[in-house]
């Protein structure tokens, strides 16, 4: 895929920075209370067509950095428009 043809992909989608912000809500949302990173620029370097409009993404998460409970993990996004169709934090 082209850069032209993803950026159109990604403008009908509401950009990349829309599907970023997307799944970082949802990470969030999955993750009350508790102190974690995810790199947004990442995220959006990831940012792919995944068909009908779905954009994929992915980064690295780090939950409860610098602790002992401290855990990495790969969260995968799967975004359209602005709903989540798939979210997964891979070990």
């Amino acid at each position: 895929m082209t850069a032209a043809t993803l950026g159109a992909v990604l403008a009908g989608c509401g950009g990349s920075s829309q599907a970023v912000s997307v799944c970082e809500a949802a990470v969030a949302e999955r993750l009350p209370g508790r102190t974690y990173q995810l790199d947004a620029d990442a995220l959006r370097a990831s940012a792919r067509e995944d068909g009908e409009g779905v954009v994929f993404l992915q980064a690295p998460l780090v939950i409860d950095p610098g602790m002992t409970i401290e855990q990495r993990q790969t969260v995968e996004c799967r975004v359209r428009g602005s709903d989540i169709i798939s979210l997964n934090f891979i070990w």
